[in-house]
């Protein structure tokens, strides 16, 4: 049942990269970030190759850590900053991240949430500044955030996704 809901997804992906070529509209950019979510909630979690203090996590290997701290990170991708932030207190099925988020992102233009295999995960977009998104990521007391164009939304929900699901304490 999981394999075919996953193969269903990127089903779903390749038919909306196939129709809209290289130009995404804001609405077929919010289906494929939408998409991408779903299915990479479901995927394996990309093994760790960093570690801090506190956890060990993925690293991408196009993106540079600028800053850690206790619970956080600020990695970078050229100008394009990932803010990751990461509580183990909280446990997998944890929601407080994301009704935290969803008060402050009023303006939302997506907010989507489930439960799968004992973990609750969400994706938040919202307008930001200039013509830019801040795309929210979280799973249980894990999250990511980013700003980045409506082009990218779906390689900012990959990125956001493979490093919060590999983080381990």
């Amino acid at each position: 049942m999981k394999l075919k809901f996953v193969i269903n997804k990127l089903m779903l992906l390749l038919v909306i990269v196939l129709i809209t070529g290289c130009s995404v509209s804001k609405e077929q950019a919010i289906e494929l970030a939408k998409a991408s979510f779903e299915v990479g909630v479901s995927e394996e979690a990309k093994e760790q190759n960093q570690t801090t203090d506190l956890f060990s996590y993925y690293l991408p290997a196009d993106l540079q850590v600028e800053e850690i701290t206790e619970n956080n990170l600020i990695l970078s991708k050229g100008d394009q900053l990932f803010l990751i932030f990461s509580n183990p207190a909280e446990g997998s099925l944890s929601q407080v991240n994301f009704e935290q988020d969803k008060l402050v992102e009023e303006k939302a233009i997506l907010i989507e949430k489930q439960e799968i295999d004992g973990l609750f995960s969400y994706i938040i977009v919202s307008p930001f500044e200039d013509g830019k998104y801040k795309v929210i990521v979280g799973i249980g007391g894990e999250k990511g955030t980013t700003v980045t164009e409506i082009g990218d939304f779906k390689n900012s929900v990959d990125t956001l996704l493979d490093i919060i699901k590999s983080i381990k304490y």
